[in-house]
Parts: structure tokens; sequence; C-alpha cells
């Protein structure tokens, strides 16, 4: 079994032996013409140490991704990048993990239209990017009087969302500011949506309908990605 706090380090390891490499040669290169041998075979030493790096990042990321931690498998990639940009198959082998990631750690639910939201769909994290995909057909029944102004959209747990089709599933995440919580811009989802939290916070997902409907029906909820399912 392999250990990843040691793989974590490995990154750092090689910069401080490339730099230190690199920084000699420099050394050697500003004392004249007479050193540019010396300055060759240095740069031969770093070429062969970040080919060395090279490799045992890309086998590290492999038995990464063997483990299931897709995450720090594209860690161990980026760093390869951060090195050499254009090792052949890296961005597309990131992109794949992308989608693992996109794909794992899925959970289900279902969505009653008469009462509109779930319960708290789960925890998001900051930059971390989920999935959610919706299925089903609901009756949206309503027989409501409003003024020429349209239907209030001041607070999307309770009105109209703004800037979201009626009847449409969407999402909204709630965070924490001084110890409040602040509701987020409420967003789309329809069919399926890929959504990259700006905060931490709570995830709701609810259909866009008016208060005083009556709509019957439910749609079912998946949910993927960098999320973690609360208790309701």
């Amino acid at each position: 079994m392999f250990n990843s706090k040691n793989y974590r380090i490995v990154p750092l390891l090689f910069m401080t032996s490339f730099l230190a490499v690199t920084a000699s040669a420099h050394t050697v290169f500003a004392q004249g013409s007479s050193k540019k041998g010396n300055v060759k075979q240095l740069n031969i030493q770093a070429d062969k140490l970040r080919d060395s790096f090279i490799r045992q990042s890309a086998d590290i990321a492999r038995k990464y991704s063997d483990a299931g931690d897709y995450e720090s498998s594209k860690q161990m990639l980026e760093s390869i990048l951060s090195i050499k940009k254009d090792v052949p198959g890296v961005k597309a082998m990131i992109k794949q993990l992308d989608e693992k990631m996109l794909s794992s750690n899925s959970s289900d639910f279902e969505i009653d239209a008469s009462r509109n939201w779930s319960g708290p769909a789960g925890l998001v994290a900051k930059g971390k990017t989920i999935r959610i995909q919706a299925t089903g057909t609901y009756d949206l029944i309503t027989d409501i009087k409003t003024s020429v102004e349209g239907l209030p959209e001041k607070n999307p747990m309770k009105e109209i969302a703004a800037g979201v089709p009626v009847g449409a599933l969407m999402g909204v995440v709630i965070t924490q500011e001084k110890g409040k919580p602040k509701m987020g811009k409420p967003f789309k989802i329809g069919e399926k949506a890929e959504y990259t939290p700006k905060d931490d916070g709570v995830l709701m997902v609810g259909l866009n309908l008016p208060p005083g409907h009556q709509s019957k029906g439910k749609v079912k909820v998946r949910i993927s990605g960098y999320f973690r399912r609360s208790s309701n």
C-alpha cells in the first residue's frame, strides 16, 4: 500500500533539486566562457532530473487513480505540466479524471412538486464542481391573481426566482456571512447542469414555482462530484 503523504512531497522535492541544479548552471555560466562545458553537463543533469520526475509523477498519478483518489491523481499530473507543458497524453488524462470526479460520489433523491424545494440537498465546496441531473415531469397547477407588476421575486425560497424559467428545476447555495445565512444567486438546472460554487455552503434544489400553486408530481434528481449528502 502506498503512502499518499509521502507522494505529496515529491513535487516539492523535485522543484528544490531542479532549482538548485539550474541555479548552479547560472552561477557557473556567470564565471566565464571557460565554464561552458560545466554548464552543458549541468543542463544534462537538469534534463535527466526533470524526465525522472515526470516518469515518477505519472506512476504515482496512476496509483492514486487506481485507489479512487482522483483529485490527488489530477494534482500529480498538473505538477508534470508545471514543469513541461507538452508531455503527450497528460492533458487528456486530466480531462478523463475530471469526468470521473464528476461522475463519482452520486446521491439520488426526489422533489415533491407540491413542496417546491427538497430539504438541504448537501454540502458543496468553493471552487469544486458538481453535476446535477434530473428526470421526470409534473403537473404545474395554479390559479393566481397578480397585478401588472407581475409575480414577486424578492425571496426565491418563497417566491419566483428571477432569471430562471417558471417551472424549471433550480439550485441555490446558502453560505454563512458573519454568522448569518446568506443566499446566493439562484441558477437553472433543468435536465442537467454543472455548477462550481463560489463559496462553501449548503445546496438547495427546488422548482421555480409561484406561491399558492397546487402542483402535483415528483421529479428525480441525481447529484455527483464534489458533494456531501447532508442528513435531512
